[in-house]
């Protein structure tokens, strides 16, 4: 008897470590990622950035966000990847939402080309991503890496500390220039 009591508290033991073991350890552990490029330019200047996938798995279909700071870059455009078979690609506030198909472990999902407001620094573009699903189903985790554009200011201008200068045979000078905005980075 007390050996049959002993049976069923191990049997239910080892029931409910698999069940916990089920809802804590990840059930697929592919690898699954997501990146966005990154690009430079000056205020003013049209940049486009492209979101890719990367997957040890054939992924079908997900979810997938790029945010980004609307004070920094004002939205011109986007379009959808070489990937893509069908979903919803929209610009909405500060971010380009993706939700749809493909049946990839690689390529593009999307591009979007920005218009830079911010005269000089860096502007962070964040990714997110979930929903990713293969034939059978399966949610797979992601990983995702932003991108930055990084924004070079330009110079406006020149000066030299002499205006004129009148050289006789065998004599030298020195002519120094001053570049405009003393924070030009381009």
């Amino acid at each position: 008897d007390r050996m049959k009591r002993m049976s069923k508290i191990m049997a239910g033991i080892t029931a409910f470590i698999i069940i916990i073991s089920m809802l804590v350890l990840p059930v697929n552990a592919a690898n699954v990622n997501y990146s966005v490029s990154s690009a430079s330019g000056s205020t003013g200047d049209k940049v486009t950035v492209t979101v890719k996938l990367s997957s040890s798995v054939q992924i079908w279909g997900a979810n997938v966000s790029l945010g980004y700071n609307s004070s920094e870059l004002q939205y011109v455009s986007h379009s959808q990847g070489g990937i893509v078979s069908g979903g919803s690609l929209v610009h909405k506030g500060s971010s380009v939402n993706f939700s749809g198909m493909y049946n990839a472990k690689s390529g593009t999902v999307f591009t979007v080309t920005f218009k830079i407001l911010k005269s000089s620094g860096t502007s962070k573009l964040t990714l997110t991503s979930s929903e990713n699903t293969d034939s059978n189903g399966t949610t797979h985790a992601c990983a995702t890496s932003g991108g930055t554009i990084t924004i070079s200011k330009p110079v406006t201008g020149i000066s030299l500390n002499k205006t004129s200068l009148t050289l006789k045979k065998g004599e030298t000078s020195t002519i120094s220039a001053t570049v405009s905005p003393s924070d030009a980075t381009n």
